[in-house]
């Protein structure tokens, strides 16, 4: 089998790492009351409204509450009410801030089951992903998922390295792979063996509202033939407890990152030193 190649060409800007940009984590719950739910209705776009529409029952409800969540929180940091925060969405999904007032504010969201995570950002561009351990991530999931997700280089060195592949190794690379793609608004498709991670990804160990942590970025480098214009992007795991797996991508080699509640990045806004 020819051995692929790979560099480090994502379609990212590069952050200067001696400005090691501020990343702000606000975790939050989906399960909320019927009251709660109704309001967060009512803060949704007549095209949010819609797409969530043609959703499963299970499905629509936690992207009305996601949605909703993220505006409250973004209406917040932006001074405005979260019905009028202006929100729209990339060729690929990803949602922006259209009003230039706001748009300083760099966003990406995910949820996994109940447990969701909006990554926030005023100094760059990010994405972030989060998966739960579920009873149907087993070995022979794994051994399917690996060839979807690594490349050839991958699948060798990871599996001379611990002899296959466990379910918690598989969704720590699923998420940070997904990270990085959200992070460069790009979408998936069928790009995940395209992108090569290091061997060994940094985790950052944190409790929620603990310190603020300065965290190395782990480069990510892509197939040649598929690269786009750019430059340099990272990615960490960061462990949030048993059965969690958590990834944060952006274009630099270190950030500033803090973990926090949701209702804690509603008080006190995003990491500021």
């Amino acid at each position: 089998m020819a051995r692929q190649t790979f560099s480090n060409c994502p379609s990212l800007s590069p952050v200067n790492d001696s400005n090691c940009p501020h990343v702000t984590i606000a975790c939050l719950s989906l399960d909320v009351t019927e009251k709660e739910y109704a309001y967060l209705v009512t803060l949704l776009s007549d095209e949010e409204k819609e797409r969530s529409s043609r959703r499963v029952p299970e499905v629509r409800r936690r992207a009305v509450v996601s949605r909703g969540y993220l505006r409250v929180l973004l209406g917040s940091l932006a001074g405005v009410s979260p019905e009028k925060v202006s929100l729209a969405t990339g060729h690929f999904g990803k949602p922006y801030i259209t009003d230039t007032g706001e748009r300083s504010i760099q966003f990406n969201v995910a949820h996994s089951m109940d447990d969701a995570v909006i990554a926030l950002s005023q100094q760059c561009t990010l994405g972030v992903d989060v998966e739960k351990l579920k009873s149907t991530h087993d070995k022979r999931w794994a051994r399917m998922m690996a060839h979807t997700l690594f490349s050839d280089v991958e699948l060798v060195e990871r599996a001379g390295l611990s002899g296959g592949f466990s379910p918690e190794e598989i969704l720590d690379c699923w998420v940070a792979k997904e990270a990085v793609f959200k992070a460069m608004g790009t979408g998936i498709g069928d790009k995940l063996r395209a992108c090569q991670l290091p061997t060994e990804l940094p985790k950052l160990k944190l409790d929620i509202d603990s310190v603020i942590s300065t965290q190395r970025l782990a480069p990510v480098t892509f197939k040649e033939q598929s690269c786009l214009t750019g430059n340099l992007i990272g990615t960490t795991l960061i462990n949030l407890g048993e059965g969690s797996h958590l990834a944060v991508a952006c274009p630099t080699q270190f950030c500033k990152l803090a973990v926090r509640s949701f209702d804690s990045v509603l008080e006190c806004g995003l990491v500021a030193e």
